[in-house]
C-alpha cells in the first residue's frame, strides 16, 4: 500500500505552501494507514540523531533545525535567498608546485562580517 504522502510529497514540505495546505497534510496523515509505521521509521530516525527538518512526517511539522513547530500558522519558511554567502579566504602563500605529501594551505570561513588582519602572514 502507498502513502498519500508518495503522491505529492512537495504538499508536505514545509518550505513551499503555507499554513492551510500544511494543516491538509496533516489531517492526511492521522487518517492514513500507515501512519503507525511512519511514525515509528521517524522516531528511529531522531534517535540516531537524523530529526526531519522543515516537513511533515507522520502528522508532525518539523522546522529548517528539527524542532517540532506548535502553531502552524505562526511558523514561516526559512527564505534560502537570504542566507549569507560563504567565502573561502587563503590565509597562506599559494602553492605554486604542489607536492601532494605537502600539507593543504589554512582557510578560514568567514560569514558576512567584515575581514580582519589574522596574523597568520609569517605561516
Amino acid at each position: 500500500m502507498r502513502p498519500p504522502c508518495a503522491g505529492s510529497p512537495a504538499d508536505w514540505d514545509l518550505d513551499a505552501g503555507g499554513p492551510e495546505a500544511w494543516r491538509s497534510a496533516v489531517r492526511v496523515c492521522a487518517s492514513c494507514p500507515l501512519a503507525d509505521r511512519c511514525a515509528q521509521l521517524a522516531q528511529t530516525f531522531i534517535d540516531r540523531g537524523d530529526t526531519p527538518r522543515a516537513m511533515i512526517w507522520a502528522g508532525v511539522a518539523y522546522d529548517n533545525s528539527g524542532r517540532v513547530i506548535e502553531n502552524l500558522d505562526a511558523h514561516r519558511p526559512a527564505l534560502i535567498d537570504h542566507k549569507r554567502p560563504v567565502r573561502i579566504i587563503r590565509t597562506g602563500r599559494r602553492p605554486r608546485d604542489t607536492v601532494p605529501a605537502l600539507p593543504a594551505p589554512r582557510r578560514h570561513f568567514v560569514l558576512g562580517r567584515p575581514l580582519a588582519p589574522t596574523g597568520t602572514d609569517g605561516l
